[in-house]
């Protein structure tokens, strides 16, 4: 009877290995079939319209067109490349280009090139996107699901969820998922889909990256390495100048006039007889946000007194800087359409902080955000608001 018993326990024990075996390969064979399709093929190209929200209320829109041959395997990514990406809300227009001896960037706003290290586009592209799921599957299974079908602009797709990361810090809900919407007739991706809220900087952010592929080509014709070699007539970038050293001491500091994201106009003349603090930033920049809880803590403690703390952007849109200083509670005023005074006070780089005195001078002045920057920034303050 015994016997028994323990035979039957390790039936059970055996079955539930194989049924977790066999449901753990099948999910991940969905993305493998996603990877052999397109891998059957000696190359391929495609499109994309991306459209990503970040930290940001504005939508980014960039056009993307993709190209691939496949490499010898002893290339890093399996392939050569060429992938075009215009940002349509944007300045940026390059190609990245990877032909097995490393990736470059090409501008076609200046017809420039330079070498670049990370392949963040390769990345971010559909092939090495579904490769990037499949190995951090291998190293740390997790949930992948098949969902029931739908239609999408009359065509009938199949639906996978890759949950990728599902956790709760401190009681929030921390998560990514990458939904995949397959075209029933093609076997190909047409929409892919990224969800996400993560920490960054001690701050909650939510992620939304909707990307809609189309026109699929296989086996072009005359494909070869030529395709992915630099063109005629673009230059090696030259190495950037020196930044403009920030204004120096008691400079009178540039006046400006500029309005908050709610319409009001201020300018620097009608803060005389304050302490002014500039903290010039953008959305998103790493030292930016890090300095918003210090920022608003310095606030706090001095908002009873002569001191005002203006947040100059150049870039982000009213509509971004009214979610921003919603979203983070921000306590503090933050100006748009900062372009030219950016440049009157010489700020290249993000976050950079001046300190301007009762008189309209400039006192003290920094670039970038460290871990002493409430001490820094309080003690600069206390010794400006103690002057009579």
């Amino acid at each position: 009877m015994i016997c028994s018993i323990q035979n039957f326990i390790r039936l059970v024990i055996c079955l539930t290995i194989f049924l977790y075996s066999n449901t753990t390969y099948a999910q991940i064979s969905q993305i493998q079939n996603l990877i052999n399709k397109m891998e059957s093929h000696n190359n391929f190209s495609y499109q994309s319209v991306e459209k990503l929200r970040d930290m940001s209320a504005d939508t980014t829109v960039i056009i993307n067109k993709e190209l691939f041959l496949k490499a010898p395997p002893d290339k890093v990514f399996g392939y050569h490349y060429s992938i075009e990406s215009n940002y349509k809300t944007e300045t940026f227009h390059n190609i990245n280009l990877y032909n097995g001896e490393g990736i470059t960037i090409l501008s076609l706003s200046d017809s420039t090139f330079f070498q670049e290290k990370e392949a963040l586009a390769y990345d971010k592209s559909l092939i090495g996107g579904l490769k990037s799921i499949k190995d951090r599957y291998n190293h740390k299974p997790f949930k992948i699901t098949k969902l029931k079908d739908t239609v999408i602009d009359r065509v009938a797709k199949s639906h996978l969820v890759a949950n990728l990361y599902d956790t709760l810090d401190n009681n929030v809900h921390l998560y990514l998922k990458k939904e995949y919407y397959i075209d029933k007739q093609t076997g190909l991706p047409s929409l892919v889909i990224i969800k996400g809220r993560y920490k960054y900087e001690g701050l909650v952010n939510e992620y939304y990256d909707e990307t809609k592929y189309f026109d699929y080509k296989f086996d072009i014709s005359d494909i070869n390495d030529s395709n992915f070699a630099i063109p005629k007539g673009f230059k090696p970038r030259k190495t950037q100048t020196a930044p403009l050293a920030l204004l120096n001491r008691d400079t009178t500091a540039p006046n400006w006039m500029l309005y908050d994201a709610k319409g009001n106009k201020v300018s620097l003349s009608q803060l005389k007889g304050k302490v002014v603090m500039l903290d010039f930033y953008y959305i998103g920049c790493s030292g930016c946000m890090a300095s918003i809880i210090p920022l608003n803590t310095i606030y706090e403690k001095y908002k009873n007194k002569d001191l005002i703390i203006a947040s100059l952007t150049e870039r982000d849109s009213k509509k971004a800087v009214l979610d921003f200083e919603t979203r983070y509670k921000i306590k503090y005023t933050g100006y748009i359409n900062a372009a030219e005074c950016v440049k009157s006070y010489h700020v290249t780089t993000f976050p950079t902080f001046y300190f301007i005195d009762k008189d309209g001078k400039v006192v003290n002045a920094f670039v970038g955000y460290s871990k002493d920057f409430e001490a820094k920034v309080t003690s600069i303050i206390d010794t400006l608001l103690s002057k009579k």
